[in-house]
């Protein structure tokens, strides 16, 4: 007898235990990673893989005016959101790229700025509507030996702006100041700022579970200012792996010289639906928490098949910077949901499913079921979740 396909669907409920109190209490928001955006479709990938897939990676966010704007690789355009929860898509009016391909963005006085070229060279965006994405640019090519990969653009207190960047399992992160009164070109050459050292930093050792000795790739910078201390993240060692992570230098100086952080690194997630957590961005909500958006890998279809996750971040008292993806996959608590401590958001959540056996009767159903799980684990499967109380 043939099993409908739908049959199988009833499987993939995920059910979940909710703590009593929180029954109690409707005004707790919850998300679960991945983000929900509409995820680009990388059709131009297909005749080189004879694969179609979806994919969103390397964040790069920013809060203006009380909005988070993320600027995502290959989406040609970008999504706004007033919650971190619902997010909705810009398609501008002017857009200087073909698709960005790892974006810098930054808040520089009443505008956003923004470099995302793939060309790796071109020039600085900017508007001071993004909600309707009137870019402008006066056409200044940013353009040093090597071109850009990429980059991040912050803006110091003092209003100096300065630009990071590099992609490669070769060359180190590099940074200069740029001069925002003569169209954000470079105001002399680029620094070299550090490199990997697998040898001493195991979790930048290449490969699935660290189990390569190819050359790593350190990419993704983006820099943080917390009291007088700068936090320049970078991502390592591969964006296809499971150990993609975050790490970070701090530094006195916006050019360095860095120090290598010994509790690195501060965003790590090799387990999971959804494993990874690298080349991120790290902003601050309205309600004065830190959140650190970074690339997550599905890899069902694709090995560069990828999702934007969140997680809860921030300074500890001695200035040790913080990102908690523990239970990651799991639902946490939304930014404007109070919690005693932001850095514990999970909900306690779990899966009532979870190690437990599963039987059929046929052999195309157990298929369709593994099938359809890993479909699950790939979205935002949140969406569908069937919710009961303790009691």
């Amino acid at each position: 007898m043939k099993v409908p396909v739908f049959s199988s669907l009833i499987f993939l409920v995920a059910i979940f235990i909710i703590p009593s109190s929180f029954a109690q209490d409707a005004n707790k928001k919850t998300y679960c990673n991945p983000i929900d955006i509409d995820y680009s479709y990388m059709s131009h990938y297909r005749a080189r893989t004879d694969v179609s897939y979806r994919s969103g990676a390397d964040p790069a966010i920013v809060n203006f005016k009380g909005k988070y704007y993320l600027f995502v690789t290959r989406s040609h355009g970008y999504w706004v959101s007033e919650d971190m929860s619902s997010w909705k898509f810009i398609k501008p009016v002017a857009w200087y790229f073909k698709g960005s391909n790892a974006p810098a963005a930054a808040v520089y006085k009443d505008k956003i700025i923004v470099y995302g070229d793939p060309s790796g060279r071109g020039p600085v965006i900017e508007t001071a509507t993004p909600e309707i994405g009137d870019w402008k640019t006066n056409y200044a090519v940013l353009n040093p030996p090597g071109g850009i990969q990429d980059p991040c653009l912050f803006v110091d207190d003092d209003g100096k702006v300065y630009l990071y960047e590099e992609s490669s399992n070769k060359w180190p992160i590099r940074g200069v100041e740029l001069d925002p009164d003569n169209y954000f070109v470079p105001m002399g050459k680029e620094t070299d700022l550090f490199n990997l050292d697998p040898d001493k930093h195991g979790w930048e050792r290449f490969g699935q579970d660290h189990k390569s000795d190819i050359d790593p790739y350190i990419e993704g910078p983006w820099m943080m200012k917390h009291g007088d201390t700068y936090y320049l993240e970078y991502g390592a060692p591969g964006t296809q792996w499971n150990v993609y992570a975050d790490g970070v230098y701090t530094s006195k100086n916006p050019l360095g010289p860095f120090e290598y952080a010994p509790y690195n690194p501060i965003s790590y997630k090799p387990g999971g639906f959804l494993k990874g957590s690298g080349h991120g961005s790290t902003v601050r909500d309205n309600n004065g928490n830190y959140w650190h958006f970074a690339t997550m890998a599905i890899s069902v279809n694709y090995k560069f098949e990828r999702r934007i996750g969140m997680y809860p971040a921030g300074f500890e008292s001695n200035g040790q910077m913080y990102v908690n993806t523990a239970y990651g996959d799991y639902p946490h608590y939304l930014p404007d949901t109070k919690v005693e401590s932001h850095k514990n958001r999970f909900t306690g959540w779990m899966l009532l499913s979870y190690n437990k056996p599963v039987q059929t009767n046929s052999p195309l159903v157990k298929k369709i079921f593994m099938s359809l799980m890993k479909v699950v684990q790939a979205t935002c499967w949140n969406k569908s979740l069937i919710l009961i109380s303790k009691e």
